[in-house]
């Protein structure tokens, strides 16, 4: 008997080239502008950086196994678990499209969809920021009586 096992896939166009979208999640600077509080480093093959997210306590250890600026980020978080970030070149545009699996624990499809909401607010906060400069991380909305470590 076969097991069924979540996937998440998400994906978004952002009006602007796929090096300057994936600099936006590569860089330390800038994902904090639309998803992190923190991140310890840049994000290139063999790094393992530790990602503070904007709900105080969350935390995360990220190992990059390989990032090919412009095309794609494959990453291993929360103790292994592995999250792909990919770039497809649309000329002046970008489709970004994020994929988590392997999701563990009693209730793996609950976490899923939490994961799937999560991600789909990431890079709507991401398309907000690159292509109109707002940084209007929406994370802040979708638990707004959270404490948030960055203190906004």
């Amino acid at each position: 008997m076969s097991t069924w096992t979540p996937v998440v896939d998400v994906s978004l166009l952002v009006r602007r080239p796929s090096a300057e979208v994936y600099e936006a999640f590569a860089d330390p600077a800038i994902i904090r502008k639309f998803w992190l509080a923190h991140s310890s480093g840049r994000l290139e093959t063999g790094a393992r950086v530790r990602w503070a997210f904007k709900i105080a306590g969350a935390e995360t250890d990220v190992e990059v196994l390989a990032a090919e600026p412009g095309r794609q980020l494959d990453l291993r978080w929360d103790d292994g678990q592995p999250l792909t970030i990919t770039f497809e070149d649309r000329g002046d545009a970008t489709l970004v499209g994020i994929r988590v699996t392997e999701f563990g624990g009693d209730e793996p499809a609950a976490v899923a969809v939490e994961t799937m909401s999560g991600f789909t607010l990431v890079l709507a906060s991401l398309k907000m920021l690159v292509e109109h400069g707002i940084e209007g991380d929406l994370m802040y909305d979708r638990f707004p009586d959270a404490d948030y470590a960055d203190a906004r």
